[in-house]
């Protein structure tokens, strides 16, 4: 099968179709035997396997603008990905950012470097970080599509994408990147110097060493218009907090703020659904993309023992730190008796005999900023070659993680705040002072969070041979063996995490480790010149989830030169990760409000024969408590794939590949809207304060001051368990077309997208399945529709490239608590889609000059009611804030 049908992958369907633009010039060649990913077989390059695999080649990217290993993840049509960097606003990630591939989770998707595994992230400990990945010495990017594979690991679930860095390079390279967009805010540049030398074939040894850094800027939200307030009238969505600056009081169900109506304006503004009650609009102070700085350090050495024999020494350090910031702390659970000097005596139909409650946002403080520090390192030695007829690859990994997450300015020491306000000596609901200023700065506190540790240790091994004629080839084998120990780590700072409850962290010290070993075999077996069957068995024995052994089975059937049939089967064995067994017992916030079960009615209203009061627990954010479960049982799959390649010419590719994907003891939290639509079922995962210690009570939000022991929500328990099952099909679908303009240089078409049919899932075992197909439901939505189109042209040193993204629109969120105005509200998020333009000038192989415009048609993201995330008015997940921006490359070889 030729060489172009073979490459029908992503890499064509992106951006690689400026690749067929320069075959004109193309020489021929030997084709080379190398490893491909899916596969422990060396085969030639242009050997059409039974796998759908895509191929992304890196520099296509840079050259597009590309400036990041998320965002290539962001470019995969079958990537549903929304564990995004911008995640870290409103959260404790770390600052992380995973892929997702089909929508099962960023823990089922494996994600390797150079054919090897890396540590998961230290803080969730159960997925790469893609922070971590060296950007700059990216060779290209393998995505195998088919589920688990028996290769790497039966934990593949969703698919494999492997990180190919430079093999050998001689030479020197310094690349300057920029981009600037229209608007304020968000201004990225990077820099890279590569430098190598030494020739495999005359020197016997090759040395390069990389050093590269980017940098990205806070947009904050002001900085957008479609971003700057969660209160948006004509939407009927009031994205905003009951705690706010100056504070509101309460009085059993009595309350209001004495600066009511005025309130303060635009931070402070009256309640839409209590002309007594100011709001804060907490949407208008945070950022919606943080300031990220990376640094990364990668190199290769490579001994050529002999012909037959190499020796490789690799390693990569990454460092990169996340400041993003969030709305000033709110303090509540603050008591006031009436002989206060700031008491609101005046207020109307004041009791002056009982004390009051109030909450009260610390403008003054600022905003909180948190900021997140991780590194990682690498080292991995490999020896390869032939031996005896076998091709054979041994090797020994070292892989590590580590992180910190920080206040570092605007968070107060919240029991501090509320003595200072019980002994007269801070107003709540007033400008501060002079001296009240000097309180408040003595109120804040800075120090980390929480240390996080993550280790990989491992040894591996493979080899393979060529065993017998079959009648449509040779026959080969493959026997793979792999031994590692993991290891993770979470402590937190107790005194910062009590000072400081607004962070959404309790104390917790745990730790987990395990050895994996595992045994597979391969075989690659042309029993027909049209047909070839490839067989897999893999073995893995955890030593804490025991053992399991799955198969896979692949197929191509080739009746003519220029139509191909391909299949595969496969089932999958995801043991808990170290963090979904041993997470810490850690309360936090949901991101968006709620009404309790109990003690608010269906609007929304308290309840006051049982106890509601409604600035507690109507319409607020109740707090969770997420952690681990040593008792969870592993996630098992099922995966199935029908395809077909077509060339009718060689100027035309088509190919479309069907998935099917069965998971079942999925490992996740059950989602907090299904809890409390469900309150009776899940009643005993409700924890009311009069449930709680006393000494417990005053960290958490409504059970402090004069709600202690009170019937009001204290937390709800969500912590990971095996909810049920996921069933998800669909198509991948690409094409790729090239066309000679004569001596106007050649023009390539290309189309790369995924289509899901079908993806639904349980919220327990026991319950009927939902979906989230172009809905948004449980706090995300599955895309129907991802595709990507590219033009380009090509002519002698000039290029140029144009290209469109785009995802289907779906159901919003449409949540009662959030959308004052109810169904009448209710609505669809728009489809999305960029364009993208760019051109370059090569001098040489290694200099050349790019400018280029994303966001062309400065498209904002699709309006979204959504309040999953802090960011309000869109979603951050699903789409880029930035906007138009300009961008250059500039690459000088030497």
């Amino acid at each position: 099968m030729s060489h172009s049908l073979r490459q029908v992958s992503l890499a064509a369907a992106i951006l690689a179709a400026s690749m067929g633009a320069h075959a004109q010039n193309a020489q021929p060649q030997q084709l080379e035997r190398i490893e491909i990913t899916g596969s422990a077989i060396k085969r030639s390059i242009a050997d059409e396997g039974a796998l759908p695999i895509s191929v992304i080649k890196a520099d296509e990217l840079r050259q597009s603008g590309v400036t990041s290993v998320e965002q290539i993840i962001d470019l995969l049509a079958s990537s549903q990905s929304s564990s995004t960097g911008s995640n870290s606003i409103g959260s404790s990630t770390g600052g992380a950012a995973y892929a997702n591939l089909r929508g099962l989770g960023t823990n089922k998707t494996l994600v390797l470097l150079n054919g090897r595994r890396m540590t998961a992230f230290a803080f969730g400990a159960t997925a790469v970080d893609l922070n971590s990945i060296p950007f700059a010495v990216i060779d290209r990017v393998e995505v195998l599509r088919d589920g688990a594979s028996a290769v790497y690991g039966t934990d593949a679930i969703g698919g494999v994408i492997n990180f190919i860095t430079k093999t050998s390079y001689r030479g020197g390279q310094i690349v300057l990147e920029a981009t600037r967009p229209q608007e304020d805010g968000g201004k990225r540049e990077g820099g890279s110097v590569t430098i190598g030398f030494g020739d495999l074939d005359k020197d016997r040894i090759n040395f390069w060493a990389s050093y590269d850094q980017r940098r990205q800027q806070r947009v904050r939200a002001l900085d957008r218009d479609f971003a700057r307030t969660g209160i948006i009238p004509s939407r009927g969505v009031s994205g905003s907090s009951g705690t706010t600056f100056p504070g509101n009081f309460t009085q059993g169900n009595f309350g209001g703020n004495p600066t009511a109506p005025g309130c303060q304006p635009p931070l402070s503004l009256v309640s839409p659904t209590n002309a007594a009650n100011c709001i804060f609009d907490f949407s208008s102070t945070i950022d919606i993309i943080p300031d990220t700085k990376q640094d990364t350090l990668a190199g290769r050495f490579t001994f050529k023992l002999s012909d037959d024999h190499q020796f490789s020494l690799e390693g990569n350090q990454t460092v990169n730190d996340n400041i993003s910031r969030v709305a000033p702390d709110p303090v509540t659970g603050i008591t006031m008796q009436p002989s206060n000097p700031f008491f609101p005596s005046t207020y109307p139909g004041i009791n002056l005999t009982q004390p009051i409650s109030v909450g009260w946002r610390m403008v003054p403080a600022g905003p909180r900023t948190n900021g997140a520090h991780a590194e990682a390192q690498r080292v991995v030695a490999d020896l390869s070659g032939v031996l005896a007829g076998w091709d054979y690859r041994v090797g020994a990994l070292y892989s590590r993680s580590t992180a910190r997450d920080a206040a570092v300015d605007g968070y107060v020491n919240a029991p501090f705040v509320r003595a200072q306000v019980a002994a007269g000596n801070l107003n709540p609901f007033g400008e501060a002072t002079p001296a009240q200023l000097a309180i408040i700065q003595q109120a804040k506190r800075a120090g980390v969070f929480a240390n996080a540790l993550g280790t990989t240790k491992s040894v591996d091994a493979r080899v393979s041979k060529e065993i017998f004629d079959l009648p449509g080839g040779r026959a080969a084998i493959a026997v793979a063996g792999e031994f590692r120990k993991e290891f993770y780590k979470n402590d937190t700072n107790d005194a910062v995490v009590l000072a400081i409850p607004s962070a959404g962290r309790s104390p917790n010290h745990v730790g987990g480790k395990r050895d994996v070993k595992a045994l597979g075999v391969e075989l690659l077996l042309p029993v027909h010149k049209m047909v070839e069957v490839q067989l897999a068995l893999r073995t893995d024995d955890y030593s804490d989830a025991g053992r399991t052994t799955n198969p896979k089975i692949g197929l191509r059937f080739q009746p003519m030169k220029e139509l191909a049939f391909r299949g595969s089967y496969n089932t999958g064995f995801r043991a808990p990760a170290l963090d979904d067994l041993y997470a810490p017992k850690s309360v936090t916030f949901t991101a968006g409000a709620k009404n309790d079960p109990v003690l608010c009615d269906a609007n929304g209203n308290p309840i006051v024969a049982l106890g509601g009061i409604g600035s507690r627990d109507c319409r607020q954010q109740p707090q969770v408590q997420n952690g681990g479960d040593a008792n969870l049982r592993p996630e098992k799959s099922k995966t199935f794939t029908l395809g077909a390649v077509f060339e009718p010419t060689k100027a035309l590719t088509v190919a479309v590949d069907y998935w099917n994907i069965k998971l079942r003891d999925q490992i996740d939290v059950l989602p907090v809207d299904t809890l409390l639509a469900n309150s009776t079922r899940y009643a005993d995962r409700i924890v009311r304060c009069n449930q709680v210690p006393v000494a417990e009570q005053a960290n958490l939000q409504r059970c402090s001051g004069l709600w202690v022991n009170g019937p009001a929500i204290a937390y709800l328990i969500t912590h990971n368990e095996n909810i049920g099952r996921i069933k998800t099909d669909g198509l991948d679908l690409s094409a790729a077309y090239s066309q000679s303009l004569g001596g106007w240089g050649n023009l390539s078409l290309a189309y790369e997208g995924t289509y899901v049919h079908k993806y639904e899932y349980q919220t327990s075992p026991e319950d009927k399945f939902k979906s989230r197909l172009a809905y948004y439901n449980d706090a995300s939505v599955i895309f129907r529709w991802k595709h990507n189109v590219s033009a380009a042209w090509a002519m002698n040193n000039w290029g140029a490239r144009l290209s469109v993204r785009h995802q289907s629109g779906y159901r919003d969120q449409n949540d009662a608590t959030t959308v004052v105005g109810g169904p009448s509200f209710y609505g669809n998020v728009d489809s999305y889609t960029l364009v993208d333009l760019s051109g370059t000038y090569k001098f040489n192989k290694a200099t050349s000059l790019t400018l280029g415009v994303k966001n062309l048609f400065d498209t904002d993201p699709p309006f979204s009611n959504q309040s999953t995330r802090s960011q309000r008015g869109f979603d951050p997940r699903y789409s880029d804030p930035l906007g138009r921006a300009f961008f250059v490359r500039a690459a000088y070889g030497f």
